[in-house]
């Protein structure tokens, strides 16, 4: 549902409660002149104002810090701000504008403690529209991530079939094939570690890189045997440095989520350049995974088939990592640099 949509509900919704206050304290007073309707009108509206901001101080403000950064003492604290800024704007409502302005007063020149308008905000708007609030919330919040995990299963299929074009494409497999082939012909003793690396990069692309996370020494190795049939394909004249730091351990990482900007280095970067080499870095954490990866620019490259592309790529960090992902890319033309950071949040 479009947002456009959602908020002319919201306005229909409080339209139709306010429309019904309105009736019901008109048929409760009896015949009323003109202007007597139209200040029960105002007062009514006035009101409204109170379980308004309730519903949507509990939405916004409230609701974000129980069920989505589980922060308790926070929920709490907004809560009890909430709860005496109604209060206030309560008490501002009756003796500052009511009483002075439209002369009405609620409560027949008998003013009520403090006490008694807390009792009456906690135990009259608090157990409706403050709950009301915490249940839309609740309630939105499941159907945006259906509503994404629907989505995230479409772009997966579609972003699997470009990587796969890019990947599995004719030059990279035949070449490594063919250098195989050649080590074998050789009896060189890198045959079967090469042929053995091939296997184990097909096998996470075709089959275990179709879930949608993997552990993050899965990615690695995966990059890893990436790397290394580069470098067999380059016939060693490939400058490639890949360095992992921090904690590798349980993390959970989006499925080849990685080798998109790898794929693009390789296939635009400068290789053989033993001064400025292809620079891979991963720095793990138990909250966050940083991946950054530098490289020259072969400006006299001509080969301009993508991967997956930056576009793709960006949508599937929205999807999976909404709100919990940076991505900064900078191209000065002659150096092209990428760093990316996950909240794993482990």
């Amino acid at each position: 549902m479009k947002r456009k949509q959602i908020i002319y509900i919201h306005i229909i919704a409080w339209s139709f409660l306010f429309i019904s206050s309105v009736w019901l304290s008109h048929l409760s007073k009896g015949p009323q002149t003109t202007n007597e309707f139209l200040k029960n009108v105002l007062i009514q509206f006035c009101y409204q104002i109170i379980p308004i901001s309730c519903f949507y101080a509990s939405y916004f403000f409230v609701a974000p810090q129980f069920f989505v950064h589980k922060r308790y003492v926070h929920g709490v604290l907004y809560s009890v701000l909430t709860l005496i800024g109604l209060v206030t704007l309560r008490y501002v409502l009756e003796y500052y504008f009511f009483i002075p302005v439209l002369h009405f007063d609620n409560y027949r020149g008998h003013p009520w403690p403090v006490t008694d308008y807390v009792e009456n905000v906690f135990f009259y708007y608090f157990p409706k529209y403050f709950i009301y609030g915490q249940l839309y919330f609740f309630a939105e919040s499941w159907y945006r991530d259906k509503q994404l995990k629907q989505e995230l299963l479409q772009e997966k299929s579609t972003a699997e079939l470009a990587f796969l074009r890019s990947q599995m494409n004719p030059h990279f497999l035949f070449n490594t094939i063919n250098d195989i082939y050649s080590l074998t012909y050789q009896r060189s003793e890198r045959a079967p570690d090469a042929l053995l690396k091939l296997s184990e990069l097909l096998r996470y692309m075709l089959r275990d890189g179709n879930a949608d996370m993997m552990p993050l020494s899965r990615e690695i190795q995966y990059l890893e045997n990436v790397i290394e049939l580069q470098r067999i394909s380059a016939k060693g004249d490939a400058y490639i440095n890949f360095n992992v730091e921090g904690y590798v351990g349980q993390q959970q990482v989006a499925s080849l989520i990685f080798i998109s900007f790898v794929e693009n280095a390789f296939k635009h970067g400068v290789l053989n350049d033993r001064d400025n080499p292809v620079d891979i870095h991963l720095t793990a954490t138990g909250q966050a995974i940083s991946f950054a990866i530098s490289n020259k620019k072969n400006n006299a490259q001509k080969d301009h088939t993508g991967g997956i592309g930056l576009s793709n790529v960006k949508r599937r960090l929205q999807l999976i990592y909404p709100q919990k992902h940076e991505l900064d890319v900078k191209d000065d033309g002659e150096f092209y640099n990428v760093n990316l950071v996950l909240q794993t949040g482990l």
